[in-house]
């Protein structure tokens, strides 16, 4: 995956003062991925959506597009490196003439990438609307979850932990503590609303079914979660939408956030048969197979490695004692590490990620 890394400073002059009381009702914006399992070498398509006017704004109704002008899109990869994608950004209708609004079609972007793990998708906007001489700021989070299995089964990537990153700290944004790329039916999920990194307590939090527009309401606790027992199998939306009185002069008076994520609810998959194979688990570094014998053992169910696989494949510069706990080592040294469990008579795998 190529890299492209933008800086983006923003100077805001403002006290903060949460609104959560107050609903803001506008257009809200979410992303989606096509299918949130993929092996690798696949290329993942995640749509940008924009809508949200029927039942009271808690549906998919799609009623505009994003800014191409004002918005951007983003993936972040298992080691924590956020990637500008909106290069691969394609309208997917046809465009707006004098007589008809390019309405109910919408965006698409893309990725790929040969190294297992959790990727968060994230479309983020910033715009100014003036009416009436008041001007608002909107700035957007959307987020969607692709999980990139060396086996791409649900039973395979459901350990995986990646996807609980921050990826937006200069706004409102949704943190899923449950991987939302491996949610079935009954299963217990926790989403963290955030603002400016901070929880984000008493704020209204909307869930929406897409098939039929259900729509739950909740109301975070005191550290920002919201917890809810996922429904049937189909898409869900999650979005909040906190108002604040922040404000630059001259330019808008009040800022409106707005944080979205969606995640897929999919029946419990049957279990592969056969049984686990034993012994060392596959191993990936970045993405490439490491030979089995290179220095890594379990030693009643944790992974070891020895000093030697450290300092040839996490820092040159480890100091310390062989069969070392493999998480333990490479956390220290900023590394991730992501475990996943075996499958029918697949042995169990670990990647590994260096920045």
């Amino acid at each position: 995956m190529k890299i492209r890394k933008k800086v983006i400073g923003v100077a805001l002059a403002a006290v903060l003062t949460i609104g959560a009381a107050v609903p803001v009702f506008a257009h809200d914006g979410w992303s989606q991925a096509n299918s949130p399992i993929i092996a690798p070498g696949q290329v993942s398509y995640v749509e940008l959506m924009l809508g949200n006017h029927s039942n009271e704004h808690k549906s998919y109704r799609i009623a505009g597009q994003w800014s191409a002008d004002t918005s951007k899109v983003y993936v972040t990869t298992p080691a924590g490196v956020k990637s500008d994608i909106t290069s691969t950004r394609f309208y997917t209708g046809e465009a707006a003439t004098e007589a008809e609004p390019a309405l109910n079609n919408y965006f698409v972007a893309s990725f790929k990438s040969n190294a297992p793990g959790a990727y968060i998708i994230s479309v983020e906007g910033d715009s100014v609307f003036k009416r009436e001489g008041v001007g608002s700021r909107t700035l957007r989070s959307a987020k969607s979850f692709v999980a990139v299995g060396d086996i791409p089964v649900l039973e395979r990537v459901k350990a995986l932990k990646g996807f609980a990153k921050e990826v937006s700290p200069d706004r409102a944004e949704l943190i899923p503590h449950t991987n939302p790329a491996a949610i079935t039916t009954g299963q217990e999920v926790s989403i963290q609303l955030l603002l400016k990194g901070k929880p984000l307590a008493d704020t209204a939090v909307d869930v929406i079914r897409r098939s039929n527009s259900e729509a739950t309401q909740l109301k975070t606790d005191a550290n920002g979660f919201v917890t809810l027992k996922a429904g049937a199998a189909d898409y869900y939306l999650v979005r909040a939408k906190p108002g604040t009185t922040e404000a630059k002069a001259g330019e808008y008076d009040k800022t409106s956030y707005e944080a979205t994520l969606t995640f897929t609810v999919q029946n419990e998959s049957p279990k592969l048969p056969g049984k686990a194979a034993a012994g060392v688990p596959h191993i990936y570094v970045n993405g490439n197979v490491i030979s089995a014998d290179a220095g890594v053992s379990i030693e009643k169910g944790t992974t070891k490695v020895t000093a030697d696989f450290v300092r040839k494949y996490i820092t040159a510069d480890y100091k310390g004692d062989d069969l070392s706990t493999l998480r333990t080592v490479a956390e220290a040294n900023g590394a991730t590490v992501e475990y996943f469990p075996a499958v029918g008579d697949n042995r169990a795998a670990v990647a590994i990620y260096t920045k």
